[in-house]
């Protein structure tokens, strides 16, 4: 090996490495991190691909609900869900993910209060 392709070689492996020290955990919220089932002292809610369940505490009513699309950004997911009963689309911001995946926040807004999620 020459002189110079190692001096290359190891210049480009010291950009490399930082870059991956830089990002950190630099990622974005992605599904999986909204996907199943969480629990609130409000009841449940669960978020597949296509619809958001949610049931009230104290209830077995289940309210199903077309989401329309999910808008993820590097530390929030927007959740654009229909409720078909009123004819109306409704979007929910849910930020604060833990780094363990256990705990999520669903940010306050007009239609409700800030509200505490955990895996349940």
């Amino acid at each position: 090996m020459s002189t110079g392709y190692r001096s290359v070689s190891v210049a480009a492996l010291a950009v490399l490495a930082l870059g991956v020290v830089g990002c950190g955990n630099a990622t974005a919220v992605e599904f999986k991190d909204i996907s199943g089932k969480w629990c609130t002292r409000g009841g449940t809610e669960e978020f597949d691909r296509d619809s958001l369940t949610a049931i009230p505490v104290g209830t077995n009513q289940r309210h199903v609900y077309p989401v329309e699309r999910y808008d993820f950004r590097a530390n929030n997911v927007t959740v654009v869900w229909r409720d078909d009963k009123r004819g109306e689309s409704y979007t929910t911001d849910f930020a604060n993910f833990s780094a363990d995946g256990r705990h999520m926040v669903q940010l306050k807004n007009s239609a409700g209060p800030r509200r505490e999620f955990h895996r349940c």
